[in-house]
This record gives structure tokens, sequence and C-alpha cells, in this order.
């Protein structure tokens, strides 16, 4: 028997696949998640293109260590989806650990068939 998957599950998975990536450093699956066209707007207003922040990545200035997800809502209209995810996210950014409590808004496209994030914008609640 073959189980089908809502368009919001398959949204809500490439959020969670993004976090992973972060918390194991793979870059395969963050550049598989995230379009090339991706912009990231961090808790300090600073806006950073998917090349700039995976760079800040792989040299070790962004580092996650984990993450514990508190909230994921998602709504999915056609081909565009938007999701409020709440996480308590423990990573080195810059020099400095914390645990900080994030919400995003992440805004996600489906193209050629795959949900890909385009738009990720972060604040602390």
């Amino acid at each position: 028997m073959t189980t089908k998957i809502s368009e919001e599950e398959k949204v809500a998975s490439i959020v969670r696949q993004q976090v992973q990536g972060m918390i194991d450093g793979d870059l395969n699956i963050l550049n598989k998640v995230i379009s090339p066209q991706a912009h990231f707007i961090h808790i300090t207003g600073t806006d950073q293109t998917k090349a700039e922040w995976l760079k800040q990545i792989k040299m070790g200035r962004m580092h996650y260590f984990g993450s514990k997800e508190k909230l994921m809502q998602v709504e999915v209209n056609g081909d565009v989806a938007q999701v409020i995810s709440r996480n308590e996210l423990d990573a080195r950014i810059y020099g400095f650990r914390n645990t900080w409590p994030l919400q995003s808004r992440t805004e996600l496209r489906k193209e050629n068939g795959q949900w890909q994030i385009v738009k990720s914008q972060a604040k602390m609640y």
C-alpha cells in the first residue's frame, strides 16, 4: 500500500531537511533544498544570499549544534508555500555560542515538481 504525502508535508520536510543540513554541515543537502537565488535575513537584519550564507557555514563562522522544533505551520497555495516555524537553535555564530529561540518565516516555491526555499527571515520569539 502506498501512502500519499500531502504538499504541506513535503514542504515541512524541506524545512526540516534544511535544519538538519545546517546541524550536519551538509552543504549537499543545503544546496538541494535551497534555491540558488535564496536570501536569508538573520535576527540582526543582515541579508545574505545563499552563496554568502553557505560560505559562512563552510568557513565555520556559523556552526549549528542542534535544534528543538517547537512549531511548524505550513500554508500551500499552488506552487508557493509559507512556513512559520519556531526552533530552539543551538549555534555558534561569529564566535558566540547560544541557544536562540528563533521564529522563521520561510518561503518556498515549487519548480519542476520540487520544493525549494527561496527566502527565510528569522527573529527571536
